[in-house]
C-alpha cells in the first residue's frame, strides 16, 4: 500500500474544492495550504503583495506565478515533515514544475493528485447561488447572509457573474488542465466525476473510495 502524505486537489472554479479540501484535511490528517486564503490575508493587511494580487483577483484573472511561488516554497520547507494538502496550487503547468523542483530538492514528491471533475452545467448553476465570507474565506450555496463558520456577513463574490466566470473557465482550460495531464503521465491522478448534483458527503465518499483504490495499487 502506498504511503500518501502530499496531496494536490485540482478542480474547476466552483467545483466544490473548498468543501472537499476540508474533508481531505480532516480524514487524512493533512495540513492544508490554500493560496487563496494566504492571498486574502495579504489583501486584508494591504501589504504590497496583497495589493498586487488584488488587481488580478478583482479582474477575475489568475495571480502571476512569481507572486505565488515564493509563498508556497517557504511553506513547503516549514512543513516538509507533515502531511499536506495543496489546494489552489499549482494552478499552472509552470507552477507544477516549480513545485516538483522544490519538493525534489527535499527528496520529496507529490504523492497523489485528486481531480474533482464536475460537469460545467452544475458549476454554472452553483455560481449563481454562491456567497463568500471576506473574513475567513468560507463559501456557501444555501443563501446564508451570515457566515456559518465565523459569523461575519456573507457577500456575493466580485467574480461570480457570467462574464467573469466565462473568463475563469477559459483560464482553467488553458492553464489548469495541463497540470492534470502533467501528473497523469506519472500515474498520480485520481479522477472523481460529478455529473449530477449530490450532497457534499456523497462526493467525499467517492473521493475516499478512489484514494483507497489508488493506495492499494
Amino acid at each position: 500500500m502506498k504511503t500518501l502524505k502530499r496531496f494536490v486537489l485540482v478542480g474547476a472554479p466552483a467545483s466544490g474544492k473548498g468543501t472537499q479540501s476540508s474533508f481531505l484535511s480532516e480524514t487524512y490528517s493533512l495540513k492544508p495550504l490554500s493560496t487563496g486564503a494566504l492571498l486574502r490575508a495579504e489583501i486584508a493587511e494591504e501589504s504590497a503583495l496583497g495589493l498586487e494580487a488584488k488587481k488580478y483577483m478583482d479582474a477575475a484573472m489568475f495571480v502571476p506565478d512569481e507572486v505565488v511561488n515564493g509563498i508556497v516554497a517557504k511553506w513547503l520547507v516549514e512543513n516538509k515533515d507533515s502531511g499536506c494538502l495543496l489546494d489552489g496550487y499549482p494552478r499552472t503547468l509552470a507552477q507544477a514544475e516549480t513545485l516538483d523542483v522544490n519538493l525534489n530538492a527535499m527528496d520529496l514528491e507529490v504523492d497523489i493528485v485528486v481531480y474533482l471533475n464536475v460537469a460545467l452545467e452544475l458549476i454554472q448553476a452553483r455560481m449563481l447561488k454562491r456567497k463568500a465570507c471576506n473574513a475567513c474565506g468560507e463559501t456557501t450555496r444555501n443563501g446564508e447572509t451570515i457566515c456559518p463558520k465565523c459569523g461575519e456577513p456573507m457577500v456575493v463574490r466580485s467574480d461570480d457573474n457570467p462574464e467573469a466566470f466565462a473568463k475563469r473557465w477559459k483560464d482553467y482550460e488553458t492553464l489548469t488542465v495541463p497540470i492534470i495531464e502533467h501528473y497523469s503521465k506519472h500515474g498520480k491522478v485520481v479522477q472523481v466525476n460529478v455529473n449530477e448534483e449530490v450532497e457534499p458527503q456523497d462526493v467525499s465518499a467517492r473521493i475516499a473510495a478512489a484514494i483507497r483504490a489508488y493506495s492499494e495499487k
